[in-house]
């Protein structure tokens, strides 16, 4: 579950991007947060990956307050993450399933373990076939499928995508979406 009570965050310059926020996620749901340019929405994905801290309130993650997480916790609380950006991040000089793989080996995942699961999810996307191509060699669509096979292949508790179809072509996005509802 995620929770966010009375949060705002107001940067350095004096931007206020949000103003006390509040809201409740239940564990399964599936929600989109929509808004105009600068409403705030990437500030809402940067407080959950804890990347800032909110000015005011708690952000409360499987009945742990965020703010209470300390340095060194981090990077075990983001392991719960699935991340899909918008811009995919995928490393340019190695293939799909390098790019898949590299999620589960930064989280000490077995040879084995990485053999067995990447061309799975790589399937489940339906990049089975794709597993061998530089990201330069792939659509904008099939960029978006390896990013989201790297986002689940550590069977993350929550999913975060960050538009996952703003640069997609309207068939394409709905792939995208079809899979992530599958899931």
């Amino acid at each position: 579950m995620i929770q966010f009570r009375n949060v705002t965050k107001v940067y350095p310059n004096g931007l206020c991007a949000l103003s006390n926020v509040n809201f409740t996620i239940a564990n399964g749901e599936f929600v989109f947060i929509v808004g105009a340019s600068g409403a705030g929405k990437t500030t809402l994905i940067k407080l959950l990956l804890k990347e800032i801290e909110p000015t005011s309130g708690s952000i409360i993650v499987d009945d742990v307050d965020l703010s209470s997480l300390r340095r060194k916790e981090i990077p075990y609380y983001r392991r719960k993450l699935g991340v899909v950006f918008q811009d995919f991040r995928l490393l340019p000089d190695r293939t799909a399933y390098e790019n898949v793989a590299f999620a589960m080996e930064i989280v000490g995942a077995s040879p084995k373990e990485i053999r067995r699961r990447v061309p799975a999810v790589l399937s489940m996307v339906g990049l089975g076939s794709k597993a061998h191509a530089y990201p330069h060699q792939l659509s904008g669509g099939e960029q978006q499928r390896v990013a989201l096979a790297r986002a689940l292949v550590n069977n993350p508790s929550i999913l975060i995508a960050d538009e996952p179809t703003g640069n997609l072509d309207p068939v394409t996005a709905m792939e995208i979406m079809k899979i992530i509802n599958l899931i």
